[in-house]
């Protein structure tokens, strides 16, 4: 660390000259010195003649038994202060993370469909086990979600997230299929859903703005089928409500499909096309991989996850 080249002494100050400093300051003299850093006086007085001819200045003058700064030693002081401090703040081992009395905010990105899933339970799971945070949901799109990982605005995001930077850490959660939500009222609920009636029907969309691509339309693409959508909405409340009272055709993943009936009037048809299965995962920045609470985090996001997303498959990250 070279704070300043002086005229008679290659080299730069390190280390131990700058804990020699501030223990000469704080202490005014070798002995004193020493004993603070650890060290022997000779020690001390051969950093303090490095220092010397570092600098061009004797830095300490005796007077009675105490050393005393020059005009240039003080002016270095505050700067000392200020290196000698931070080196200490890199020096310190990390915090355990305890929940029990940890007081942080946990910000956590999910589709809406995870956060009706997994959001209730991972709130009751803070409220029990760590009463001292809070967490708070945001959802960026999938274009920003490397840069909010990066900067801490995001802590952990999951959900299928495709699209996603290859270079963020990532866990496989689980996987999980398709099938279609219709109204109890409605002409679906009474005859068997067709791959003409699925083309040719009106479909409500709950557009993806956590995924680069829509998995549903991608997978019916690439099998040639497009389906014809009336109405988009902008979750998948408003999406079933529209349902309810329509013959609108709503596909949504089967982990999910039981809840939103049940909280609607609605009944879960299969679907007469196989779009194959969607891997769930959760991401998170490598800035923070080693950091307790967000591995505390993501530990809960993952268990809760597996509760309620079918047919896990587990691929750890490395």
């Amino acid at each position: 660390m070279n704070l300043r080249r002086g005229t008679t002494a290659p080299g730069k100050v390190d280390l131990t000259m700058v804990h020699t400093l501030k223990a000469l300051f704080d202490t005014g003299q070798v002995s004193k010195a020493a004993e603070r850093l650890g060290v022997s006086q000779p020690s001390v007085s051969q950093n303090l003649k490095r220092l010397r001819d570092y600098f061009g200045d004797p830095l300490f003058v005796r007077s009675g038994n105490r050393l005393y700064p020059t005009p240039r030693a003080m002016a270095l002081e505050p700067t000392v202060a200020r290196l000698a401090r931070d080196i200490g703040l890199i020096s310190q081992q990390p915090e355990a993370f305890d929940p029990a009395t940890a007081n942080r905010s946990f910000i956590v990105s999910f589709t809406d469909i995870a956060e009706f899933m997994v959001l209730p339970r991972l709130g009751s799971d803070l409220l029990r086990e760590a009463p001292g945070c809070n967490l708070l949901s945001v959802r960026p799109t999938i274009q920003r979600m490397q840069e909010a990982l990066e900067q801490g605005e995001v802590d952990v995001a999951a959900g299928t997230l495709h699209g996603t930077d290859v270079t963020l850490r990532q866990q496989r959660l689980g996987e999980y299929t398709f099938v279609c939500l219709v109204s109890l009222r409605g002409r679906w609920a009474r005859k068997p859903l067709t791959l003409t009636d699925y083309r040719d029907a009106p479909h409500v969309m709950v557009p993806r703005t956590s995924d680069a691509v829509d998995p549903i339309a991608q997978r019916l693409e690439l099998q040639g089928v497009h389906r014809r959508i009336a109405v988009t909405v902008a979750n998948h409340f408003a999406a079933c409500s529209a349902v309810e009272q329509t013959d609108l055709l709503f596909t949504v993943p089967q982990h999910v499909a039981g809840h939103l009936a049940k909280l609607f009037h609605l009944r879960v048809v299969p679907l007469p096309i196989d779009l194959g299965t969607v891997v769930t995962r959760i991401v998170w920045h490598e800035r923070f991989h080693h950091d307790p609470g967000n591995l505390w985090l993501r530990k809960r996001v993952e268990r809760i996850y597996r509760a309620v997303v079918p047919q896990q498959k587990t691929l750890l990250a490395q």
